[in-house]
C-alpha cells in the first residue's frame, strides 16, 4: 500500500492534494465536501483587505481603501464573507473535518496582515497562507522595494502568530529563488509558485479594458519548483495548471511538498479528486515507491546539479530559450 503523506508547512497531511483558495473552499459545506473527497488541506477562499473595511473606523478606513472600494462595501457587496464570518466557519469547520484548515490573508497595508492573522489563529486555524501581491508597475520603485516589503509582512505576522505560515508569490518577481531563501530565513514555513489573478484585456469593439480570470500555467509552475526546491530552506507547493495525475507526480519529483488544486475541481467538481490520488497510488506501484519521499525532488535542479559535470547539464529547467529544440527536425 502506497504511503501517500507528506509535511507541509509542518503540517502532517494525509496526502500532498490541497484544494487551493476558491470558492469551493469558502463554505461550510465545501469544505466538508473537500474532505469526504479526500484533500489532504484546503486553503480557505482569500480574505481581502477591503472586506475589512466595514469593521475599522472611518478614519483606519480612508488610510489603506480607495473610495470606491469602500462605497462598494458598503452596499454589502463582499461584507458576507467578513472577518467574524471567516472566523466563525473556521471553528465550525474544525469541529466536522480533521483535515488541516489553512486560512488564506490577501493585503496591501502591512499593519492589517497581523490583524487577520491573530483572529483565524484564535478561531482554529492550523496555518496561514500570505497570498501577497504587488504589482510592480511604478517606474521609481526598483524590484529589491518590493521584495523588502514581503519580509517585513512575514516579519509582522510571524510576530503575531504561533500556527505555521506560507506565503503564495506571483510570477511578476525577479530573482525569485533569492527572494524564497530570504522569506525562508525570516521564518517562512513553505513558499507556493504561484498566485493567478485576474488578467486584463482589451475589447478592440468597445475600446474598453477588461479583466479576465487568470489561469495557472502548470510548465512555469513546474520550472519553480524544481528550481526552488531543496535549496530555499522551507518547504515549496505548487499552485497552477494542474488537472491530472501525472501533473501531480511530475511536481513532486520536482520537488513540490504540496500540489495545491482549483481550477479542476471548480470545473468537474471534487469528485475529480479520488482519480489524482488513485493515479498517484498506482504510478507509485508500478515503479516499487513505498512513499512519497521515495521519489519527491528526484528531478528537481538540485539533484541533477549534483549529478551532472557541469549546471548546463540540468538546463531543462533553467534555460528558456529551446533553441536545439526548434532546431531540431525531431519533436522532444
Amino acid at each position: 500500500m502506497a504511503d501517500l503523506t507528506t509535511s507541509f508547512m509542518g503540517l502532517d497531511l494525509p496526502n500532498p492534494i490541497v484544494v487551493g483558495s476558491c470558492e469551493l473552499t469558502g463554505s461550510l459545506e465545501g469544505i466538508a465536501r473537500a474532505a469526504e473527497a479526500g484533500a489532504g488541506a484546503v486553503v480557505l477562499k482569500s480574505f481581502f483587505e477591503e472586506q475589512f473595511a466595514g469593521e475599522v473606523s472611518p478614519e483606519e478606513r480612508r488610510s489603506f481603501v480607495s473610495p470606491e472600494a469602500i462605497d462598494y462595501l458598503e452596499r454589502g457587496g463582499l461584507l458576507e464573507y467578513a472577518t467574524r464570518n471567516t472566523a466563525r466557519m473556521i471553528e465550525e469547520s474544525k469541529k466536522r473535518v480533521s483535515l488541516p484548515i489553512i486560512a488564506s490573508i490577501n493585503c496591501q497595508s502591512p499593519h492589517l496582515w497581523p490583524r487577520f492573522a491573530r483572529q483565524f489563529e484564535e478561531a482554529g486555524a492550523d496555518g496561514l497562507e500570505l497570498n501577497i501581491y504587488f504589482l510592480p508597475y511604478d517606474l521609481q520603485t526598483p524590484g529589491s522595494e518590493y521584495e523588502k516589503f514581503h519580509i517585513e509582512i512575514l516579519e509582522e505576522v510571524k510576530k503575531s502568530v504561533s500556527i505555521p505560515v506560507s506565503i503564495k508569490l506571483s510570477t511578476g518577481l525577479t530573482a525569485l529563488p533569492h527572494l524564497s531563501k530570504k522569506l525562508a530565513e525570516a521564518g517562512c514555513q513553505a513558499l507556493v509558485y504561484f498566485n493567478w489573478f485576474l488578467q486584463p484585456d482589451i475589447n478592440v469593439a468597445s475600446l474598453k479594458t477588461r479583466t479576465i480570470i487568470g489561469k495557472g500555467d502548470f510548465h512555469q509552475t513546474l520550472r519553480w519548483v524544481a528550481l526552488c526546491a531543496g535549496r530555499v530552506g522551507c518547504d515549496v507547493a505548487s499552485s497552477g495548471g494542474v488537472r491530472r495525475a501525472d501533473q501531480v507526480i511530475k511536481l513532486i519529483l520536482a520537488g513540490a511538498s504540496a500540489v495545491q488544486v482549483a481550477s479542476l475541481f471548480l470545473a468537474e467538481g471534487l469528485k475529480a479528486l479520488p482519480g489524482l490520488l488513485e493515479g498517484l497510488k498506482a504510478w507509485m506501484g508500478e515503479h516499487s515507491y513505498q512513499s512519497l519521499e521515495d521519489f519527491r525532488g528526484e528531478l528537481s535542479w538540485k539533484k541533477q546539479q549534483l549529478a551532472f559535470h557541469e549546471p548546463r547539464d540540468a538546463e531543462a529547467f533553467f534555460r528558456s530559450q529551446y533553441i536545439k529544440v526548434y532546431m531540431s527536425k525531431s519533436k522532444i
